[in-house]
């Protein structure tokens, strides 16, 4: 009877365990709902722009470059994938202890676990049917477990986890100067354009009132029709020019906006430059400065060393493999089986096992080993090109924008006196009206180009210091508020324009590179203080390359041989 209960139980548990897992091939995936689209998107928005600190006053470039640092979204992606890696490292360097493991059960059975024996040379039975074991018995252990191969392996991976952290770090500075750089072209494109409404509608207004005065006359009949055509295409052709540079006056603060991740439609003003703020910055360091700090201090070279490390790394954890592995346990164990003299008891052992067939991959794995070491290497010397090669495109960009703003500076002042002229003129009724628009709206129109020199100017000036792995940041910051963050940035920039930061001493000697005396492009129309402090400057290298693709954080730089930029 016993026997049949068993039976109909276990037949009862294999049909369910069946029906469960036909249950399992029944799962129909389930489409969002527009209710749950909308709650997600909610809540995101809410992640987005919650916990801000609010805009009180007028925003200026290191406000705006500290609000992108703290609150840009990729900024926050750079953080936390530089947790991310902590938190693996942290894993990584648990994987060192010994396991210490705990169990603890409990079985029974219906019947007796009886047994018997028989002769091996008779064949009869020769003890009759006993037992040494309960129905239903408890068994606990405690056993702590080493095995001395598997340590090596993960020792390896640590140390292979916390180079990962390093890069992660170095992940994050490139993030950091890349919004850095964005946020001081969009500043400069919005503050100029700010400065620049106030004209830009004056002249508006002015171009649209004498439309409508033409067009008046032109009904009146007071003018030949082919005249006032020809006028009112003037009028039209000088007001869309004005709407277009109306357009990019909105655009260029909604981008700085993103930037800084305030919310659409966010209204704020700016710190707007005076006429004054109109000179070219100055840099602090030559040209064979910044190509030794830029070899050490550029973000992709680091994280190219660490992967180089990685390489050597992965080599001895696979060659480690090879060898024999050792376990060591020593454990405590319980069992409350009746039969047994002793219901407690320690033990320990050691157990070694080997894969004798290991020995043949040895030859591979090392041939491996090393050529993943001059993959590496050569990764890095190939960063170290085309970072080198950044840094003296930029630098031929900064000297080309010197030439343009300075020749854009001279004409917006030329203009501006034509316009002193027209508007005396007007007064004085010895111009019309559509002269005086025009000369308006040229105004305009060279103002603009000016302002959007001087602002490719400072990026030029800033890419400059990014190709060189200069940081916007200092490396240790009081705090982590707004304000704590702008005057970090404005301290740290101040420092920069000094030429206090260290430059690496020594590598230029080492690699002995000649260079070549070029021609300055800024000419007598630049300002009178020197673009470079006056250090003993080594003269331009020459680099003959006909393509490149940026590998670091100057993405879309355009490289152009050295002897074309000199052309310029």
């Amino acid at each position: 009877m016993n026997r049949k209960t068993f039976d109909r139980s276990t037949l009862r548990l294999a049909i369910a365990c069946a029906a469960l897992g036909l249950s399992a091939c029944a799962v129909t995936p389930q489409e969002l709902t527009p209710e749950q689209q909308l709650a997600d998107a909610q809540k995101d928005r809410s992640a987005m722009f919650d916990d801000q600190e609010p805009v009180t006053r007028a925003i200026s470039l290191d406000e705006a470059m500290a609000r992108a640092v703290k609150y840009n979204l990729q900024q926050r992606l750079g953080l936390m994938q530089r947790a991310l890696e902590d938190n693996s490292l942290s894993v990584a360097n648990l994987s060192l202890l010994p396991q210490l493991a705990a169990s603890a059960g409990w079985k029974g059975r219906d019947n007796v676990a009886g047994s018997s024996s028989e002769s091996v040379t008779t064949g009869r039975q020769s003890l009759e049917p006993s037992t040494s074991s309960d129905r239903s018995s408890r068994d606990a252990n405690l056993r702590l477990s080493w095995n001395v191969l598997d340590f090596g392996v993960s020792y390896f991976s640590a140390k292979a986890q916390a180079n990962k952290v390093l890069a992660a770090e170095e992940a994050r500075r490139k993030v950091v100067a890349d919004i850095v750089q964005q946020v001081r072209d969009a500043y400069w494109q919005a503050a100029s354009a700010e400065r620049l409404q106030p004209e830009v509608q004056r002249a508006l207004s002015n171009a649209r009132g004498a439309l409508d005065q033409a067009r008046q006359t032109e009904r009146q009949r007071l003018v030949a029709p082919l005249e006032s055509l020809r006028y009112q295409k003037s009028l039209l052709e000088m007001i869309r020019q004005l709407e277009v540079v109306e357009g990019e006056l909105a655009v260029s603060k909604a981008r700085l906006a993103s930037l800084m991740n305030l919310p659409p439609a966010t209204t704020f003003s700016l710190v707007l430059p005076d006429e004054s703020s109109y000179t070219q910055p100055a840099l602090a360091y030559n040209l064979a400065d910044l190509e030794v700090t830029a070899m050490t201090e550029r973000p992709e070279i680091r994280s190219e060393s660490y992967q180089a490390r990685n390489a050597v790394l992965e080599t001895r954890a696979a060659m480690l493999k090879l060898l024999p592995g050792a376990n060591l346990f020593v454990g405590a164990n319980y069992d409350s089986n009746s039969y047994l003299v002793n219901d407690n008891w320690a033990d320990a052992g050691m157990q070694v096992s080997w894969n004798l067939f290991n020995v043949l991959a040895y030859p591979a794995i090392k041939k491996t080993g090393e050529t993943r070491l001059q993959v590496a290497e050569l990764r890095r010397q190939a960063m170290r090109m085309a970072v080198l090669t950044q840094v003296n495109v930029a630098w031929r960009e900064y000297e080309r924008s010197s030439q343009v703003f300075a020749r854009s500076n001279e004409l917006q002042q030329v203009q501006r006196g034509i316009l002193r002229q027209s508007e005396s003129a007007f007064s004085s009724q010895a111009q019309s009206r559509l002269e005086r628009v025009r000369t308006a709206t040229e105004t305009v129109l060279a103002t603009r180009t000016r302002d959007r020199a001087f602002a490719e100017l400072q990026v030029a000036h800033g890419a400059v210091y990014q190709a060189a792995g200069l940081d916007p940041l200092p490396e240790r910051i009081a705090g982590s508020s707004v304000d704590e963050l702008t005057r970090a940035i404005a301290g740290n920039s101040m420092r920069l324009n000094q030429g206090q930061g260290a430059v690496p001493a020594g590598i230029a000697a080492t690699q002995q590179v000649h260079y070549a005396t070029s021609t300055p492009l800024v000419t007598a129309a630049a300002p009178s203080g020197p673009l470079v402090a006056q250090r003993a400057q080594p003269p331009a290298k020459t680099l003959r390359l006909d393509m490149w693709e940026s590998l670091g954080s100057l993405r879309g730089a355009e490289l152009v041989p050295v002897e074309q930029a000199n052309g310029r």
